[in-house]
C-alpha cells in the first residue's frame, strides 16, 4: 500500500495521516505500507520534526511494516524503538528503491 503525501505540513497532520493509514490497512488487510513524504513542505515558522513515527507506532498493529521516504531532518526516527514485538516496524529512507527493498517488494 502506498501513500503519497504532499502540501504544507501542519500540527496535527501526523495524527490524521496515522489514522488514515490505519483505516486503509484495516480495510484492505495490508501489512506493508510505503509513505512518501518527499513532496511535503514545512511552514516557514515550523520547528522540530514531524511526529509521524510516534503516531504510526501508536496507531498501527505490531505486524505492520511501514517505510517512510523523505528527508531525515524532518522525521522523528530517533524515538522509534527497534525490534519490539508490540510495535510496528518503521524505517526511513531517502530513496524509494531502498525503501521497497526493505519492504521486500522488489
Amino acid at each position: 500500500m502506498r501513500f503519497d503525501v504532499e502540501g504544507r505540513w501542519h500540527n496535527g497532520d501526523a495524527l490524521k495521516l496515522a489514522y488514515m493509514v490505519k483505516a486503509a490497512v484495516t480495510r484492505l488487510r495490508q501489512d506493508h505500507v510505503l509513505i512518501d513524504l518527499r513532496r511535503v513542505a514545512t511552514p516557514p515558522d515550523a520547528e522540530g520534526k514531524f511526529l509521524i513515527c510516534d503516531r504510526l507506532r501508536r496507531a498501527l498493529a505490531p505486524k505492520t511494516r511501514v517505510v517512510l521516504v523523505g528527508p531525515p531532518e524532518l522525521v522523528d526516527t530517533e524515538f522509534v524503538p527497534e525490534g519490539l514485538d508490540q510495535c510496528p516496524d518503521i524505517a526511513l529512507f531517502g530513496a524509494e528503491g531502498d525503501a521497497l527493498n526493505w519492504l521486500s517488494l522488489q
